[in-house]
């Protein structure tokens, strides 16, 4: 895949005058954004591995006009987290170089995984670790960007594969109902699995963060739990809890957060049956315990 010259010189200026060339291939996964991974060559230093981002859908920039921006100062906030997170390294948030916003940023080692059922304790509770020097971040910016639901603006139905439609009734009233009160901090808004990057046995890294904001935290540990019964089962979204309330120091879980996220992430749920199956059986446990 080839950029368009202009955005490689903004590349090569953004790297340093001994840039020589940049080598680019697309990265898999990004739904609001194009993502390409990009080697620099430099003459007298290591090669530079980065992230370009690219907001060329029309649909995402109406509904966040200026994603850029958002990402920066999420970005620069979290230089304060000792976890690895990427850096800023140039940005166009209103499309100078070549037509639509864009972001460059240093690129972090390792892949996502899924873990299967051997090693689940510690995949899990290395995903629950990342979550605490987050949230310990408390922006006080007033610009800067604030949590709001996924779903808002979006007319939500009980899902017709359910079979616990009261259960999903219950979701769908929490999601419309007003925030319980909270301690505003600074999160990651989409966490889970395929967000945090592994070397091995090791978290390398958490990316992708496009949505973080300041908002109420138990928002990223019930995202976390509502992708982890789905693509694993409700006794991986329990221990994943667990790890966190023993990381954070933090007890009491109230499931209405399950109900929340699990409404607010349905107009994109496009998974397999079965995977459908155990976020429902994982909805109408967490509206029973309501």
């Amino acid at each position: 895949m080839e950029l368009p010259d202009g955005v490689v010189q903004w590349v090569r200026d953004a790297v340093g005058s001994d840039a020589r060339a940049v080598h680019v291939h697309e990265m898999a996964g990004a739904t609001t954004s194009e993502v390409d991974a990009l080697d620099v060559e430099r003459v007298h230093a290591p090669m530079q591995h980065l992230v370009l981002r690219r907001y060329t859908d029309p649909a995402v920039l109406e509904a966040e006009p200026d994603p850029v921006t958002r990402e920066v100062a999420v970005l620069n906030a979290l230089e304060a987290v000792p976890i690895m997170t990427p850096r800023v390294v140039a940005a166009d948030p209103h499309g100078e170089v070549a037509g639509v916003p864009m972001l460059l940023m240093t690129r972090l080692h390792g892949k996502p995984r899924w873990k299967a059922r051997e090693g689940l304790v510690d995949f899990l509770d290395q995903i629950a670790l990342q979550l605490p020097p987050v949230h310990a971040v408390a922006p006080t910016d007033p610009d800067f960007p604030q949590f709001r639901a996924y779903g808002a603006g979006h007319e939500l139905d009980v899902p017709a594969w359910s079979r616990h439609a009261d259960a999903w009734q219950r979701a769908l009233e929490m999601h419309q109902s007003d925030m319980p009160s909270y301690d505003p901090v600074l999160i990651h808004r989409d966490y889970h699995p395929d967000n945090v990057l592994w070397n091995g046995q090791v978290v390398s890294g958490v990316v992708d963060w496009v949505w973080g904001c300041r908002g109420p935290k138990l928002v990223d540990v019930a995202h976390c739990r509502v992708n982890l019964a789905l693509h694993i089962g409700i006794e991986a979204a329990d221990m994943f809890l667990t790890a966190w309330e023993t990381h954070a120091a933090v007890y009491g879980y109230d499931p209405t957060w399950d109900l929340r996220d699990a409404a607010d992430v349905l107009p994109d749920l496009h998974e397999s049956h079965a995977a459908l199956q155990r976020l429902d059986d994982f909805v109408a446990r967490a509206a029973a315990a309501v």
